[in-house]
């Protein structure tokens, strides 16, 4: 399953790592370079997988909370609205 970036929401990367931005309230998200990664492989088209494996070989963090991490990560930008 793919996750995508609803039409009304702008990424910008920043130093910091990325600022998400909803048209339809004007409410800024900020994500930090590990979320921004994984937001970056799932916007781009890939699998929760593939946004794990990216994490993992990016992050000193161990398969399984990745996996979590970016499970709770797509979970809230869904229910924000700003992923499908």
């Amino acid at each position: 399953m793919s996750t995508q970036l609803r039409k009304h929401v702008i990424r910008t990367e920043t130093e910091y790592g990325a600022v998400l931005l909803d048209e339809r309230t004007g409410r800024y998200w900020t994500l930090n370079p590990t979320a921004d990664l994984a937001v970056g492989v799932l916007a781009g088209g890939g699998t929760l997988a593939q946004a794990v494996s990216a994490v993992t070989a990016a992050f000193d963090v161990d398969a399984a909370t990745a996996r979590s991490d970016v499970e709770r990560l797509v979970a809230t930008l869904r229910s924000a609205g700003l992923a499908r």
